[in-house]
């Protein structure tokens, strides 16, 4: 088995997320790039792709099960993943509250 190509701004974008006090987990397997969380309550699973970048098809199909798999290829990719994770871990805190 072939090792899957490194995408150049793979180490920029997990600076990037860390800085943003994000958890990252750099997998680099055949499924995502990375696993990233928040807070503990959020998880993702970040693919990392140069300006043009597209999900495999494997990736697509899961997406579209209900996976989150986020397509990654700007630090602004990361500002905006982590501003929609807030988001997201807000209302699961709220939901936990109303429990």
């Amino acid at each position: 088995m072939r090792a899957k190509r490194v995408d150049s701004n793979l180490t920029e974008i997990v600076t990037a997320a860390r800085k943003l006090g994000l958890r990252v987990n750099v997998t680099n397997d055949t499924l995502t790039d990375l696993t990233v969380q928040l807070g503990g309550g959020v998880t993702e699973l970040w693919e990392v792709k140069g300006k043009n970048g597209r999900l495999t098809p494997r990736q697509k199909k899961l997406r579209g099960d209900g996976w989150c798999i986020r397509l990654i290829t700007s630090v602004d990719d990361v500002f905006q993943a982590k501003l929609t994770m807030s988001c997201d871990l807000a209302a699961i805190t709220t939901a936990r509250l109303l429990l």
